[in-house]
């Protein structure tokens, strides 16, 4: 096991969180369900959770994280209301239900716009790519080489423009301005399946071929 990076997939729809170490604890991308107990089981504390997203499966055990672990919990504010006021899971023919997430500060990352930032003693540049979710938001880490989008890119696929507030061409547009232009060998940890690159999304994405110059 990578002990800079360990994966987690839990849930109905097999999400993947991503933990990697900070200053005084444990990074987490994301929060499926189940991952909570997995990071009790281990005794490893959450000093730090960022979402990708606000779309259930994601942000399940959110609450739970701040609540027990006290992780500080960061997102951005275009998927706040999904985080206020979650939706009903068997809305989508899952059953169960989770909690809403109120203690969340804002990522400070302007619409369509790319910042640099730092917390735990990581640093990242945030990407806003929506149009699979409002408030998609992809952390990208230089010194690792690597990228956490949660349901922007996948190995061979991109996220969902069906759903409420989605947009192929914003996700399209996104992907093309923020991503892409990475060198070819950083990763991409997605939320959903296995890990990929950049250089192979580039070359061999039926989604993207012909979006990169």
């Amino acid at each position: 096991m990578n002990p800079d990076l360990q994966t987690f997939t839990g849930g109905p729809l097999q999400t993947n969180a991503y933990l990697f170490p900070g200053e005084d604890g444990w990074i987490c991308v994301d929060a499926p369900q189940g991952i909570a107990a997995f990071l009790r089981e281990r005794e490893l504390r959450v000093e730090t959770l960022l979402l990708t997203h606000g779309h259930f499966d994601h942000v399940w055990d959110a609450a739970e994280l701040v609540s027990e672990f006290g992780a500080v919990a960061y997102a951005h504010p275009a998927d706040f209301p999904l985080l206020y006021h979650p939706i009903r899971p068997r809305n989508y023919g899952i059953s169960g239900e989770y909690a809403p997430l109120r203690q969340v500060t804002p990522l400070p990352l302007s619409p369509h716009g790319s910042i640099r930032w730092g917390c735990s003693g990581r640093e990242f540049v945030l990407f806003h790519i929506p149009g699979h979710c409002p408030g998609s938001v992809a952390y990208y880490e230089p010194r690792a080489s690597r990228t956490f989008g949660g349901d922007i890119l996948f190995a061979g696929g991109v996220g969902r423009w069906d759903l409420p507030g989605g947009s192929r061409k914003e996700l399209i547009e996104g992907i093309r301005r923020y991503l892409l232009p990475l060198p070819a060998e950083t990763m991409v940890y997605p939320g959903h399946g296995r890990p990929t690159t950049i250089g192979a999304e580039r070359a061999t994405n039926p989604f993207l071929q012909g979006e990169a110059e």
